[in-house]
């Protein structure tokens, strides 16, 4: 373990120490991910679901997931007792009462966020860290009381959490030394490599590829390419996920939401517009994705087509060519734009993109061929 702004490696194990009792807020995609990540670790367990029904959706998922790990041997009898002992599934925020974490992934949306967090204020301990896995939302705003502001901060977990390493530390102003270096810790006690980052540069990772991906629409947009083409380029000479994919699997009210939100203080607001009026039309027409069985994609059936009367995927390499070359232009600035504010270096920065769009390769080599 490195140490971490001068403390050796005895003094944050101290800190970590104190994180025993963790809890997690929202059964979606998300929370439920965090949360049967952590199971695997020596945690007690708190979820918070939003109705009865969807605490005891959760509560079947995991014992289902703890008696597949008796059976397979992985755990003993006494363990998989013990596993559900140390496990708490409510609808009841008061059974928060005793945590000394608690990560919240409900919907990206900064009121609903700031009325959780109020009401978390008035149940747990003054010790206690609150966290958003939001996407977009800076912690200073979810902030719920002035004794509260040193320990509320970003813990943004990507999907799906256990194959992605990276974890992005979120700060604020007035976040103490104390709660970063707890979390820090966490974050390395349970397998994960933290991205500190202050909410001057925060979510680094999505921004880099906002101009890409507004790129995309501008193509999209001119006609001669549908979505399906663009996706498959990229997935040809770019990266193992389509842009449209992405979208669809992220939700395309989120990706809204927080591309909103990364231009509300952008200088040529127009360049992102094309991509601002397609995601609004698809949120009134309720096609947010595989969450809605309909996006850029349907996926109604068993094989995934593409949801509009667009072109049959172009069959001409150098137009495919150009393509490619032309999003890495946008990637490959917004890349130069990070290394030259110094939050890290380019080899650190190299592996947090590696991980988190699934690549093997440095991204920054392969553009080098464009």
């Amino acid at each position: 373990m490195m140490p971490v702004h001068g403390k050796t490696e005895r003094q944050i194990n101290h800190l970590v120490h104190k994180i025993k009792n963790i809890a997690v807020v929202g059964e979606g995609k998300m929370g439920s991910s965090i949360f049967h990540y952590l199971i695997d670790f020596d945690f007690r367990l708190t979820w918070l679901c939003s109705s009865d029904a969807a605490r005891e959706k959760a509560q079947n998922a995991i014992i289902k997931k703890t008696k597949r790990l008796l059976q397979s041997g992985v755990l003993t009898e006494a363990g998989y007792a013990s596993k559900l002992e140390q496990i708490q599934v409510t609808s009841d925020a008061i059974d928060l009462k005793y945590c000394d974490l608690v990560i919240e992934a409900i919907t990206e949306n900064a009121d609903e966020k700031i009325k959780l967090f109020k009401q978390l204020d008035e149940i747990v301990d003054i010790s206690c860290l609150l966290t958003t896995n939001s996407s977009s939302l800076v912690p200073s705003l979810l902030i719920p009381s002035e004794n509260r502001k040193d320990k509320v901060t970003g813990l943004h977990f990507f999907f799906p959490v256990p194959m992605k390493s990276t974890v992005e530390l979120i700060t604020g102003p007035s976040t103490s030394q104390q709660t970063k270096e707890s979390l820090h810790g966490f974050l390395l006690e349970v397998n994960k490599k933290p991205f500190l980052q202050d909410e001057s540069n925060a979510f680094i990772l999505n921004r880099l590829l906002l101009d890409f991906q507004a790129e995309a629409f501008h193509i999209l947009e001119e006609g001669e390419f549908s979505h399906a083409d663009i996706d498959d380029c990229v997935r040809q000479h770019i990266f193992p996920t389509g842009v449209f994919e992405f979208f669809d699997h992220v939700g395309i009210d989120i990706m809204l939401s927080a591309i909103k939100t990364y231009t509300q203080g952008e200088t040529g607001k127009e360049f992102y517009r094309p991509m601002i009026i397609k995601l609004e039309e698809m949120v009134r027409q309720h096609r947010l994705g595989i969450k809605t069985r309909c996006g850029f994609y349907d996926y109604t059936n068993a094989v995934v087509t593409s949801s509009d009367d667009g072109r049959v995927l172009q069959d001409n390499s150098s137009l495919s060519h150009k393509v490619a070359e032309q999003l890495w232009n946008f990637f490959t600035c917004s890349v130069s734009s990070v290394i030259a504010s110094g939050v890290c270096s380019r080899d650190e920065l190299a592996g947090y993109v590696k991980d988190y769009l699934g690549v093997d390769t440095d991204p920054f080599t392969m553009a080098s061929s464009y």
